[in-house]
């Protein structure tokens, strides 16, 4: 039997957004995820930098990795509406990190239409960035590559699929996707990802029921993609109530075995 992995998705929603939520909560949330689940890599959208420092006290075994949207300027720290939407897709491990990069996606519309509809109807232009780490496990080396796209404009995030790709190809080694695509199965573009992805050697794990809560589609829009030589042992959405509370998605939670001869 090959390494098994645990890894899981998860857009925990920023936690500036959540009424009455306090560091016990979170702990207990993030004791659920990492421990009850065993999770060897936890990939996280919309990560801020107070739940961060938590996490560190909490758990001092597991890694915790990746910049903020705005970064970590004066102007970040200083206006209050950039600091409470200074989001990470930062990625959480138990395992050593040999490098670890935060890669800016394109993020602005191609016409003047959409760039007035992301402004003043979808209220929602905001820059989306990758988190791209490469982790050590056991002999092998892991690309770990974590990220959210843009969830109203169909132009943005078909440029932000062909980021993905680009980098993609640049890496030969091990790759594992993560993320909140804001797409499903129903989107030609996403297909068409999947199938270029396909060719590079990487699978999407097929969880096809709802991964956001409140969709009227029952189609996942978080999704996980893995070496196609590696097998899927489990998959599920962990649907606990505490962590119904905590976001509006579910964690989407896979156990992978990686073949002996690292496939």
């Amino acid at each position: 039997m090959g390494k098994v992995l645990n890894v899981c998705t998860f857009n925990v929603r920023n936690d500036n957004l959540i009424p009455d939520l306090t560091k016990e909560d979170i702990e207990n949330n993030y004791h659920q995820l990492l421990i009850d689940y065993d999770l060897d890599i936890l990939c996280t959208q919309e990560m801020i930098e107070n739940t961060m420092k938590i996490i560190r006290e909490k758990f001092p075994n597991y890694h915790i990795i990746g910049d903020y949207r705005y970064g970590t300027g004066k102007l970040a720290q200083k206006i209050k509406v950039l600091k409470k939407y200074n989001e990470s897709t930062a990625i959480i491990t138990r395992f050593p990190i040999l490098k670890t990069k935060t890669i800016k996606l394109p993020w602005l519309p191609h016409s003047l239409k959409e760039l007035y509809k992301g402004i003043f109807k979808y209220r929602s232009l905001t820059p989306r960035i990758i988190t791209a780490s490469k982790i050590k496990i056991d002999q092998l080396e892991v690309y770990t590559i974590n990220t959210h796209l843009d969830c109203h404009i169909e132009s943005i995030k078909i440029t932000q699929l062909k980021k993905i790709e680009n980098l993609l190809k640049k890496n030969k080694g091990l790759i594992i996707l993560t993320g909140d695509f804001n797409t499903d199965k129903e989107d030609p573009e996403f297909l068409k990802f999947v199938t270029t992805l396909k060719q590079l050697g990487l699978k999407r794990v097929e969880y096809d029921h709802k991964t956001f809560s409140k969709s009227k589609k029952d189609l996942a829009i978080d999704h996980i993609f893995i070496p196609v030589s590696w097998q899927v042992k489990e998959i599920m959405a962990i649907k606990n109530q505490s962590l119904a509370h905590y976001s509006d998605h579910y964690p989407i939670y896979v156990k992978v075995e990686i073949p002996d001869n690292n496939g």
